[in-house]
């Protein structure tokens, strides 16, 4: 008598029933599914519309097995209340749709054990490659394990030291010295910048943006201008916010995630008094187009 699991569970769908139903060998039906382009257009139309109707799924287990490859990337980030993490998870996750592979995410959760942590799930998940901003990349753990990483790997905005891996790098030292470059020029002196920790490729450029500008404007060289975020929720707006203040700066160049750049605004607009924007202060905000199109100025 059959057991009640075996008689409710649904009948899947196999490879060799497809092939039956489209007419073709086993052999045809997996070089379909495959991508492989040894299969006569009209065998590939035939296998598709069965898989189709039959509601085929490929088992992605077995396919590992056999290709010694799961279809995986995987994307390690530090958190995800940075807004530039968000789209390009998606952006990501469109292109390798378009080439039938997936996106594994992780978030170290800014912690540089965390990093290991996800990095040692991606391994045991056996992705084919990984896409990495990791919270630190002055780390000589992450440095040493990343050595020995067998896949495929690129660094999103990092720069690992005694490791050669392609990066994606943005163009942030030159922005901030551009940026306040168009604050000197309307005759600042005193122009306060935030920060990332200099564990941080993004932290580094900045600083080097700043050291940059104050060289090539004559700005003032003062410690107290560089304000370092200690962290990228709304609450770390406060502290940017007072740091500014304290630091005398008639000017600031303020980036981070939409939650901390408007607290930041907010307060500013509060221990400032009425209108404080460009009367008291003047602002370039960096990192959020949707904050640029409701907030005043």
């Amino acid at each position: 008598m059959p057991s009640p699991s075996s008689t409710l569970a649904p009948r899947v769908t196999t490879l060799i029933d497809v092939a039956r139903d489209a007419g073709v060998s086993r052999a045809t039906a997996s070089r379909v599914l495959t991508g492989s382009p040894r299969v006569s257009p009209s065998a590939r139309d035939r296998v598709l519309a069965s898989a189709e109707r039959l509601q085929y799924q490929v088992n992605a287990a077995a396919r590992s097995l056999r290709t010694a490859r799961t279809g995986l990337v995987g994307l390690l980030i530090p958190g995800f209340r940075n807004d530039l993490y968000g789209p390009l998870a998606d952006r990501l996750d469109e292109r390798l749709r378009e080439r039938g592979l997936s996106v594994v995410i992780g978030s170290s959760g800014w912690s540089a054990d965390g990093d290991l942590r996800v990095l040692e799930s991606f391994a045991a998940q056996r992705l084919d490659a990984v896409i990495i901003a990791p919270r630190s990349d002055r780390s000589t753990a992450l440095a040493a394990y990343l050595g020995g990483l067998a896949c495929p790997a690129v660094f999103l905005d990092r720069d690992v030291v005694g490791l050669q891996r392609d990066s994606v790098l943005t163009g942030l030292r030159e922005g901030i010295t551009e940026a306040m470059g168009a604050l000197a020029a309307l005759g600042h002196r005193r122009i306060a910048v935030s920060a990332y920790g200099a564990d941080l490729r993004p932290g580094r450029e900045v600083r080097a943006g700043f050291a940059d500008a104050v060289a090539r404007f004559g700005l003032e060289d003062d410690p107290s201008l560089l304000v370092e975020m200690s962290d990228l929720n709304a609450e770390a707006g406060d502290a940017v916010a007072g740091k500014v203040i304290a630091a005398d700066a008639t000017a600031a160049v303020i980036g981070g995630p939409t939650s901390l750049l408007a607290r930041s605004l907010r307060r500013l607009r509060e221990r400032l008094g009425p209108d404080p924007f460009p009367r008291r202060l003047s602002i370039v905000a960096v990192g959020d187009e949707v904050l640029a199109d409701v907030h005043e100025p």
